[in-house]
């Protein structure tokens, strides 16, 4: 698919900003900014933009930690390989 991307990250890649649970970053067609976090117990959506943008911060921490698309694809058959 054209508008999605694969990105692992190794746990050998240190304490991750995901840990506390998944997060979806949303733009509508009216460039209106959306967040929803989700924790064991709780979910949660957020429209206030210093929440938005500490969980867009996070994001993109996150990126920056995994493996790029091509060195995921590849850590991905590795793994499929030993099993």
């Amino acid at each position: 698919m054209r508008n999605a991307s694969v990105q692992v990250l190794p746990v050998e890649r240190g304490v991750s900003g995901g840990l506390s649970g998944p997060m979806v970053l949303l733009e509508t067609a009216e460039h209106e900014y959306y967040a929803y976090a989700e924790g064991q117990e709780t979910g949660a959506l957020h429209s206030d933009p210093e929440k938005i943008s500490v969980l867009t911060q996070r994001h993109g921490m996150i990126r920056m930690q995994a493996l790029s698309t091509e060195e995921s694809a590849r850590f991905i058959r590795k793994v499929a390989e030993e099993l």
